[in-house]
């Protein structure tokens, strides 16, 4: 890679970065690459792709209606209430 494709690279992805800078950039950029090309070396046709790294399940639960409709028990234990709805203290004048 060259300062002019960087210069490129760092346009389309709408990166600033300074000139002096570029050389820095450019190994990094050339390390990655080469990490990124040894990774494709790698035969792992034997492997099966995973979903998730760790060994984990998720538990389900059946699903099932429940009357959760505790309204007149949650205004019975609130310090004011009016038949339908909490009272509060206004807050805007």
């Amino acid at each position: 890679m060259d300062k002019i494709e960087l210069k490129n690279l760092l346009f389309l992805a709408r990166i600033g970065a300074k000139e002096e800078d570029y050389p820095k950039i450019i190994e990094k950029l050339k390390t990655t690459f080469g990490m990124i090309d040894q990774m494709n070396e790698l035969d792992l046709d034997h492997l099966e792709p995973l979903n998730n790294p760790l060994e984990l399940t998720n538990v389900s639960r059946t699903d099932s209606e429940h009357n959760r409709n505790n309204k007149k028990e949650f205004l019975a234990s609130s310090p004011k209430s009016d038949e339908n709805f909490f009272v509060v203290p206004r807050i805007v004048e």
